[in-house]
């Protein structure tokens, strides 16, 4: 036997703000008394469940600078005083944007050839390694005077292969380079300690990879140009996980959200949010099966629990019917 009734604004879902922290979750109100359908014995009614907590929103990686120059100042600072000008060298170093001076080492056809030396014109960048045809290639170490300072492998003139780029406000990477920016497998690391480990492509995060934050969250999954795009896992510090797919730095499509405290939902989010069909199951074993709307309750679901099923109907997270169905015991 069922009776519907009609509700105002009870039970959970109250409106999810995107940045909040999750709601706490309040126990179970319980049952109230059993109204007799006749003489036989009382129905039991189905707990109402208490409030669905929101998902956070999700932080976006920063991934800067991603393509310094090698010639130009990565680093805008004051220029210190001109140095002299180096000595004047019969052997010539390609132009690389600005002009060089050969210091010392071989020389083949009137370039820079093998193990050498080389100077800006103006004296300020330095050079330290291997030469060939006049352009920068092998193993050398480029010095922009400034604290930023590249060591690793040069192919006429441009960083190409793996090699090692670092910062004076701690920022650096250490992994492959392809025409001056980064490209293959490398280590990220920002001034404020995020951390990235993975593929990169013309100077992006882009592929499998691994994101820190400075504040313990945990990224692993699928990027796209710098954002987060694709299936992965977020391990936040709070303890809550999403399992599923990215797009655009944001929850979306077919996935799985844990709370700390054991609440879980899987279904659809858009937007960082629950969005369409899903199941919210509570720490208590109850569980909510129906629709969502911006991380709340809304349209037509179920709540369920061992001892029965109440039907319902909610509009942006206010309840507004529901059926219970009140079943007899054995």
């Amino acid at each position: 036997m069922s009776a519907f009734l009609l509700v105002g604004c009870a039970g959970g879902g109250g409106p999810a703000q995107r940045a909040e922290q999750p709601v706490p979750v309040a126990p179970p109100v319980q049952p109230g008394p059993v109204p007799k359908a006749d003489v036989k014995a009382p129905a039991t009614l189905v707990a109402d469940a208490p409030a669905i907590q929101t998902t956070r929103a999700t932080a976006q990686p920063r991934a800067r600078p991603v393509r310094p120059a090698v010639a130009d100042q990565p680093v805008a600072i004051a220029p210190p005083p001109v140095p002299p000008a180096p000595a004047q060298s019969a052997c010539k170093v390609r132009k690389n944007v600005v002009e060089w001076v050969y210091i010392s080492g071989g020389c083949r056809n009137g370039y820079a050839y093998g193990p050498g030396r080389a100077r800006s014109a103006d004296g300020r960048r330095s050079y330290s390694g291997m030469f060939a045809d006049g352009y920068f290639s092998g193993e050398g170490e480029y010095d922009w005077d400034n604290g930023v300072r590249y060591t690793g492998r040069f192919l006429n003139g441009r960083r190409n292969g793996a090699g090692n780029l670092v910062y004076p406000d701690g920022t650096s990477y250490s992994g492959q380079f392809k025409g001056n920016v980064y490209d293959g497998k490398g280590t990220y690391i920002d001034a404020d300690g995020a951390r990235y480990v993975g593929q990169f492509q013309a100077g992006s995060f882009h592929g499998e990879g691994t994101y820190t934050w400075p504040n313990g969250d945990v990224y692993i999954g699928r990027f796209k140009a710098n954002r987060m795009d694709g299936v992965g896992r977020l391990d936040r510090a709070s303890g809550d996980r999403y399992v599923g797919p990215l797009e655009n730095n944001e929850m979306s499509g077919a996935g799985t959200y844990t709370w700390s405290n054991g609440d879980a939902y899987a279904g659809h989010f858009r937007n960082d949010r629950m969005n369409g069909e899903g199941t919210y199951t509570y720490a208590d074993g109850m569980k909510y099966r129906g629709t969502f709307k911006d991380g709340r309750k809304h349209g037509p679901g179920a709540l369920t629990s061992a001892s029965g099923e109440i039907r319902q109907q909610w509009r942006d997270g206010e309840k507004v019917a529901e059926e219970r169905d009140l079943r007899r015991p054995d």
